[in-house]
């Protein structure tokens, strides 16, 4: 398809949608990589991506090859990247990590001259580390600094292993971890969302962010779900970032808004597509139209689709869903991150009161105002 290469769409006489992942030769031949087909548009997008990503890095590695000194950093993180470290990241992990290195690696620490990519990885010492993150953290936010740190320790690490570097200069920099995010969609912001979404032509948008809300998941597994992840009305797909298998039912008002809109996109596969081209969205531009339809329907810069998780996740905790309950359908394995998206409300804490003195006079779900029990 146009906007994702080496990927196509191919309907067979039996009327069966198939999705070939089918680079040309001279990729074949430099990533030793060959033609695929697939059931699933979300496997055969992920591999059609990461082929396009590492023939990216290969065409870098070539046009480079006689400049990049391999005691450089830029050497250190080609080395990295042929590891199992590199080769077990996820997709998106990989895209994540390719940005951080991207920024970081163009940095001139201080007044050195050269970028970090050309400096020398032996060389680098704890002060001109303290000094890099320093300047990210001044010049982006703490939370790239944080980051930059994260990778660039974990690439230390593993050159370590390699015999590459003796040093560890980014390992114990003590970084002050930053604030968990906290905001939360009101139903109310959800409904006027998805509502103007409509209204603007982007209905797909507008079910992304219900499917995020009412299923609890992240903006890029509810993109890439597709009519066939749909079984009598229960949800079966693999979390892109956490590998982990879910199996969520619709809610009653996502089975409404899914039986308007596969009735007008039966020719393909694909739940959420744009409007004005009929083809899926990549994880940029449906990332642009969210902030455009935001903008239109008047609601606060600081709400993100990946708000959505959290707020659905907290609403079913306001309902007295128990821990079990919610990790079922938020897929965390562990309460301590699950902590991390269940928001502390005075809701929450009205019913916990309510419980412990059912007896008693109740507390306002609200919160907001004791009784007087003292009459």
């Amino acid at each position: 398809m146009a906007h994702v290469k080496y990927l196509r769409r191919k309907v067979l006489k039996s009327g069966a949608v198939k999705w070939l992942v089918n680079p040309p030769s001279y990729v074949r031949q430099a990533l030793k990589v060959g033609y695929d087909q697939f059931d699933d548009y979300s496997k055969a997008e992920a591999l059609a991506y990461s082929i396009s990503d590492k023939y990216r890095d290969y065409k870098r590695t070539v046009k480079r090859q006689v400049h990049i000194q391999e005691d450089s950093v830029f050497g250190l993180v080609a080395a990295y990247k042929k590891t199992a470290a590199w080769d077990n990241l996820s997709l998106n992990s990989k895209r994540t990590y390719k940005d951080i290195l991207n920024r970081a690696l163009v940095l001139r620490i201080g007044t050195s001259r050269k970028a970090l990519g050309d400096m020398t990885s032996r060389n680098i010492t704890v002060e001109q580390a303290e000094e890099l993150v320093a300047q990210i953290k001044k010049n982006t936010s703490p939370h790239a600094a944080n980051m930059t740190c994260k990778v660039l320790r974990k690439i230390w690490n593993v050159g370590d292993r390699l015999g590459y570097v003796k040093t560890f200069p980014f390992k114990g920099m003590g970084l002050k971890a930053t604030d968990d995010r906290t905001i939360v969609w009101t139903e109310k912001q959800v409904h006027t969302f998805v509502d103007k979404a409509d209204e603007m032509g982007m209905g797909s948008i507008g079910t992304i962010a219900l499917l995020c809300y009412d299923l609890c998941q992240r903006p890029g597994d509810m993109r890439q779900l597709t009519w066939s992840t749909l079984h009598e009305q229960v949800f079966g797909f693999e979390q892109e970032k956490t590998k982990t298998w879910m199996e969520i039912p619709a809610s009653p008002r996502l089975k409404d808004r899914l039986t308007k809109a596969q009735a007008g996109s039966n020719w393909h596969d694909v739940i959420m597509y744009n409007e004005n081209t009929g083809k899926p969205y990549n994880r940029w531009l449906y990332a642009e139209k969210t902030g455009a339809i935001r903008t239109a329907a008047k609601l606060p810069k600081h709400l993100q689709l990946r708000d959505l998780r959290r707020s659905g996740a907290t609403e079913m905790a306001e309902a007295g869903c128990t821990n079990s309950e919610l990790r079922s359908v938020t897929g965390h394995k562990s309460m301590d991150v699950l902590a991390i998206y269940v928001r502390k409300t005075p809701k929450l804490a009205g019913a916990a009161v309510n419980k412990r003195f059912a007896k008693q006079v109740p507390v306002t779900p609200e919160g907001a105002r004791l009784h007087d029990i003292s009459k």
